[in-house]
């Protein structure tokens, strides 16, 4: 099976603490991988790398047979790597329309723009807004959405921007359990064929969503399997879901 994203020995030292320690890691095609971790196992600092905010001391990001190791993120958004953060970040003082609209404008180059004038803008902005449940409230200023409706516009910026491959760092954060299964219901139809990374401390939320699972614990990925091998798995069980699970 073809891989969308590959790690290749990635390493990230601070000073003398080792963060990342030898990552390698396949994410398949169209596949939804979820990597989870105790805190402090070093899942956020191996998302920045990967979307090229922050630069491994060593080892290689390969991006669709692409080294893209170093680029930066408005490169990796060209290539098609596009990521959410666990925190909402819109224009507060924009519609969700013309947030959405900023994101596809951005995925676009300007001579299209000029050349096919502002219909295919505007269709492919109203096919996004959609998709997220957002079109009764497209005028609404993203300031007055509430918290699941923010996380949903996020999605939205990542569907805009055309990616294919989605880093997604906890969707699921802040949500009780009929928002969290509702983010998790649109993100399962927005995102069929595309590739997702996701970050998500919910394992109920995992589970639901995964087709497999990666374990990062102490800078090493300790597991990578369906969700069904890495519930079965002893090491995993000790190391981070506890022996109680």
């Amino acid at each position: 099976m073809k891989t969308a994203l590959e790690l290749r020995q990635i390493t990230k030292r601070f000073g003398n603490t080792d963060i990342l320690r030898g990552i390698d890691l396949d994410i398949r095609k169209g596949e939804r991988h979820a990597l989870i971790g105790p805190n402090g196992a070093g899942k956020s600092t191996l998302f920045d790398l990967i979307a090229g905010r922050t630069l491994p001391s060593s080892g290689q990001v390969i991006l669709d047979g692409v080294n893209v190791t170093g680029l930066p993120a408005h490169r990796l958004g060209r290539m098609g790597l596009a990521r959410s953060f666990q925190t909402s970040r819109v224009f507060d003082g924009l519609s969700v329309w013309d947030n959405v609209q900023c994101a596809v404008l951005g995925a676009q180059a300007s001579w299209l723009a000029r050349w096919f004038g502002t219909s295919g803008i505007d269709q492919e902005t109203r096919r996004v807004v959609d998709a997220i449940g957002l079109l009764k409230r497209r005028d609404q200023p993203a300031s007055g959405l509430s918290y699941a409706e923010l996380r949903a516009l996020d999605l939205g910026l990542a569907l805009a921007s055309g990616a294919s491959t989605l880093l997604l760092d906890e969707p699921t954060a802040g949500m009780n359990r009929s928002e969290a299964a509702r983010a998790l219901a649109l993100i399962r139809e927005t995102t069929q064929g595309k590739t997702l990374l996701i970050v998500e401390h919910d394992m109920e939320a995992v589970f639901a969503l995964a087709d497999r699972i990666s374990v990062l614990v102490q800078g090493l990925v300790i597991a990578t399997g369906t969700p069904d091998e890495i519930a079965a798995d002893n090491d995993v069980r000790t190391a981070y879901l506890g022996d109680a699970s």
